[in-house]
């Protein structure tokens, strides 16, 4: 990846986001129950709901793509029609902010565009704290 001073900044931002969640969950007794990705999914979902409280919209789903698959049961980002949006946002997160990503894809309104997004800009981020040794491989 480039080096982002910002990216930089959201990655500390996140290490302690997830130290600090790690510690309530330990407080609870479930930090050993989920697992590292888990618990980013769950700290990058806050932030995206952050945004999306303060924006004052709730997202609407998108009307369903014509083709399905037979079981239904794909996972949104891996919808032909979405993965250029959600790369695009996906891009924004790493070479601008996580912030004006988050923002971008409230914007859309798109309920399977933000829950896609979601999904894979946590899978990256996870690779890139793995690469930077700031979690554990599972």
């Amino acid at each position: 990846m480039a080096e982002n001073p910002s990216l930089e900044l959201e990655i500390q931002q996140l290490e302690r986001a997830l130290q600090e969640k790690r510690s309530v969950m330990e407080q609870g007794g479930a930090a050993e129950a989920l697992p590292e990705k888990e618990v980013l999914h769950s700290v990058v979902g806050e932030k995206i709901q952050e945004h999306i409280s303060s924006s004052g919209q709730q997202p609407v789903s998108a009307p369903a793509p014509t083709a399905q698959p037979a079981d239904g049961d794909q996972p949104s980002y891996l919808d032909p029609q979405l993965q250029p949006q959600v790369q695009q946002l996906v891009d924004i997160a790493f070479t601008k902010t996580l912030a004006e990503a988050i923002q971008a894809a409230v914007k859309t309104n798109n309920a399977a565009l933000i829950d896609a997004f979601h999904d894979v800009l946590v899978d990256q981020l996870y690779e890139e704290l793995l690469a930077r040794q700031k979690l554990k491989q599972p």
